[in-house]
């Protein structure tokens, strides 16, 4: 790490700690580009107090960054707010619901409303889909998309809130890793409990249950489009907010059925040595880190998945990654065998505006042909729309796969 990125994580770590005297640690500090990367990592309402006891902090940066604070507060207390009507609504009509996520888990900050989130994740049962959407809609929101039988997203057009309404905690993905962790039953109604946030008491995941959830989405984030550093931070606080509450043993079944341990050991040592997460998670775990591993990880965080700075549009490479998460692959056979699979893929491989090679195999060099007159074309349309080119694509997933193997999340053909 440079000294901004190592000044951006030492801030971070007193922030959530709530260290906020001046030791003359940030004399040296580049505070433009700090506040920078606070922003990027929606960290820069947190970072805040302690940022501004800095006597280096520059007056015209602290004057901007305590505007973004209070709007990060203004915003997510106007948010908050609405939740909680809604969510009343739905304990009158007798509807059980967990929210998750988000406002969850702002209660481990030091101030929950300075943790920013852009919407509020609400799961219930998929007999009480409809009745909660009704209920949804009566407070001022109205339905803008998602998926019919699992997710539905609703927008307040007076406050900007959104609500995501789930019926289930992984969304319209499948596989074998799904169905393992749906095995721990993190939907169950069973396990939820009442907290306080912010003086109100919502209706939430259990705090085993929410631990594992909150790793599945982070390693969605971090496999499909890129996680921030506020991953490292929530679980940290979650963590030594609920020490006495988790049963480490419970999540660490499931990590280990899911082949997610080496990833999850390496990034809890990361959150005891940057972030001053309690170590007892880690208890009984023989584990050697990699130096080198931890900082590739530190700074894929820092960057949200983008070091190069190339990134356009993250969506955009999902659909080569999601197997991996999912468990549909577990093993990254290589640049050449990639390379080749790219541009030769098999039938089952080929989207379906190649449909008649998927139906006869026997058009397939007709369809690798067609694929590549194609393919030039959109590469010029693509590149005056800010859209990948077929080989930035290739060399974008190749280094995303080379950093799950390393970090351990998928295997390497030897």
């Amino acid at each position: 790490m440079n000294a901004v990125e190592k000044d951006f994580i030492e801030l971070t770590r007193r922030a959530i700690n709530c260290e906020y005297a001046d030791d003359g640690f940030f004399d040296e500090t580049n505070w433009e580009e700090v506040f920078e990367l606070a922003c990027r990592n929606s960290l820069a309402a947190v970072l805040f107090d302690a940022a501004k006891s800095c006597k280096s902090l520059p007056e015209e940066i602290r004057k901007k960054w305590d505007v973004y604070k209070f709007q990060t507060f203004m915003r997510q207390t106007a948010h908050f707010q609405s939740l909680v009507e809604v969510v009343n609504g739905l304990k009158d009509a007798g509807i059980d619901y967990a929210v998750f996520k988000g406002q969850a888990i702002s209660e481990c900050y030091p101030k929950p409303s300075y943790r920013s989130s852009c919407d509020s994740d609400i799961l219930v049962s998929p007999d009480d889909r409809e009745r909660a959407t009704e209920i949804i809609k009566a407070h001022g929101y109205d339905y803008v998309g998602g998926k019919e039988d699992k997710e539905l997203t609703f927008d307040n057009a007076q406050n900007g809130h959104v609500i995501e309404l789930h019926t289930t905690v992984f969304e319209n993905y499948e596989g074998i890793k799904i169905d393992i962790l749906s095995k721990a039953n993190l939907n169950g109604p069973e396990h939820r409990i009442d907290m306080n946030v912010n003086g109100k008491t919502i209706r939430t995941m259990g705090v085993d249950e929410h631990l594992v959830y909150q790793m599945y989405h982070l390693l969605k984030h971090f496999m499909l489009e890129g996680a921030s550093v506020r991953f490292f931070t929530d679980f940290t606080l979650f963590i030594n907010n609920n020490l006495d509450k988790l049963h480490f043993n419970f999540f660490w079944k499931w990590m280990d059925r899911c082949g997610y341990s080496t990833f999850c050991q390496n990034f809890f040592t990361i959150c005891v040595r940057y972030f001053g997460m309690d170590a007892s998670i880690l208890k009984g775990r023989k584990f050697k880190t990699k130096e080198e591993v931890l900082e590739s990880i530190i700074l894929d965080f820092i960057y949200k998945g983008d070091i190069e700075h190339v990134r356009q549009n993250s969506w955009q490479l999902i659909y080569a990654f999601a197997p991996y998460l999912v468990g549909e692959k577990s093993e990254f056979e290589g640049k050449t065998k990639e390379k080749i699979k790219f541009i030769f893929p098999m039938p089952q491989d080929l989207d379906e505006y190649y449909g008649y090679a998927k139906k006869m195999p026997i058009l397939l060099p007709i369809a690798w042909i067609h694929r590549l007159v194609r393919r030039s074309y959109l590469q010029v349309k693509n590149r005056k729309a800010g859209l990948y080119s077929a080989t930035q694509k290739m060399e974008l997933i190749n280094s995303r796969l080379d950093l799950f193997s390393s970090v351990g999340l998928i295997d390497k053909e030897e």
